[in-house]
């Protein structure tokens, strides 16, 4: 039973993270988001291209998607195991802790490479995952979010640039989760979540180059078409 239950916390996960709601909202509203500005999904580029609703509207809906993903897992669990804790290369570990570090990653991987959007426009444009992730760690552990959202947001608001204060308060959430685990306060696999951290912010590696050579767009800058 656990090996379906961790199948679930990763297929489930998956296919809510891959709805796209950025081209959804975009495509009501008469633009291919996929042609336009970044050509990705996520609330700042439909900001750019849409507008302040549209993105606002996209920004609560990526975020719900990580917020039910793993609380869907976290609530299913009971049902599909009795156990709290099994032992993983001779450490006990929470079952919770695994499925929710499954479903935060497959739930996220589904936002950035979205299955839809393969179908629809033959291509995997997604997001960045910076609002999935958050969703999906605010149900884990919200003072992680609550700190890297306090140094994220007073860097998006001075520099105005949405991908700097993403990556410095993605990395702010990583050193959190650091701090939680050497406290106690999170299990000792509950590490594995700043390997999410890495991973989104990679996926602002196009973002840091402009960052670098001054060319990168600041909030309330349109976008153009292609």
């Amino acid at each position: 039973m656990l090996a379906a239950y961790f199948l679930i916390a990763i297929v489930v996960p998956y296919f809510i993270g891959a709805i796209p709601v950025g081209a959804m909202v975009a495509a009501a509203n008469h633009v291919d988001i996929s042609r336009a500005g970044s050509g990705k999904i996520g609330a700042t580029n439909v900001l750019r291209s849409v507008g302040r609703r549209a993105a606002a509207l996209v920004l609560v809906g990526d975020v719900l998607k990580g917020v039910i993903a793993v609380l869907i897992v976290r609530l299913v669990e009971p049902l599909f195991t009795g156990e709290d804790h099994l032992a993983l290369f001779g450490v006990s570990v929470s079952v919770l802790t695994i499925a929710s570090l499954l479903a935060s990653a497959a739930v996220i991987a589904g936002h950035v490479w979205s299955l839809y959007l393969r179908v629809v426009y033959g291509s995997w444009h997604g997001g960045r995952g910076v609002a999935t992730a958050i969703g999906a760690l605010a149900v884990v552990n919200p003072l992680v979010i609550l700190v890297a959202a306090l140094v994220g947001v007073p860097v998006v608001i001075i520099s105005r640039y949405v991908s700097l204060g993403s990556i410095i308060g993605t990395a702010t959430g990583a050193l959190m989760v650091v701090l939680m685990v050497a406290l106690g306060q999170m299990d000792l696999l509950s590490l594995l979540f700043v390997t999410i951290a890495v991973f989104i912010i990679a996926a602002h590696r196009d973002n840091i180059e402009r960052l670098l050579k001054g060319t990168e767009r600041k909030l309330g800058e349109k976008a153009e078409s292609s």
